[in-house]
């Protein structure tokens, strides 16, 4: 059974960025505990404080949390980027793109039973996505939905690999069964956590 730490530590790798009341909420504690854990955690070194709200009352203001890069201590990251430098670099340009679309038809995973309307396709892709942990959610809007990414697996070794993010577009076409078209990357929401969004093209 997982102690409380680790489940703070489980809910900051979902979210990305919180504050002590909305972890106290998602794991009902009172928020004095869940700032009791998150100051031993700044200690371990594997919290660190990442901004702060604006207060909207007199007192303290609410800190925000995220993991440090010590709380993942793995090199999968150099893993990844090895093997796709290796696979890549042997290829010709037109060759890498349909490697590409190969590895995001495999993570996403084979799904011979689509659900006929788009609504119902969205919800099942984000239910994938967030298994593949992208942390994401959609929008409806009146041209067209988007999809939002609130979490890039694949971050470290992005700079190194900027195709990964048409592998992304790639997965979510695969789910979707239509286009998109990627309008941010990696950009910062109010509270400072980075995103994608994807619009999503209509049949």
């Amino acid at each position: 059974m997982k102690t409380t730490r680790q489940l703070i530590l489980d809910y900051l790798e979902r979210n990305q960025i919180t504050s002590a009341v909305e972890i106290s909420h998602a794991l009902d504690m009172t928020p004095a505990n869940a700032r009791h854990h998150l100051s031993t955690l700044l200690d371990q070194g594997v919290v660190q404080v990442v901004g702060q709200q604006p207060k909207r009352r007199r007192g303290r203001p609410t800190l925000l949390y995220a993991l440090t890069a010590q709380a993942s201590q793995h090199n999968l990251d150099q893993l990844s980027h090895a093997l796709l430098a290796e696979i890549l670099s042997h290829l010709p340009p037109e060759q890498r793109q349909v490697s590409l679309k190969q590895i995001a038809i495999r993570l996403q995973g084979e799904d011979s039973t689509k659900p006929a309307s788009l609504t119902q396709r969205l919800y099942r892709a984000v239910n994938r996505l967030n298994q593949m942990r992208y942390q994401s959610r959609w929008e409806a809007r009146a041209e067209a939905p988007r999809l939002i990414l609130g979490h890039c697996p694949y971050a470290l070794i992005l700079p190194a690999h900027p195709e990964l993010c048409l592998m992304d577009a790639y997965i979510i076409e695969s789910l979707l069964g239509t286009s998109v078209l990627q309008v941010e990357k990696l950009a910062k929401d109010q509270r400072g956590a980075l995103f994608c969004m994807f619009n999503i093209q209509k049949p």
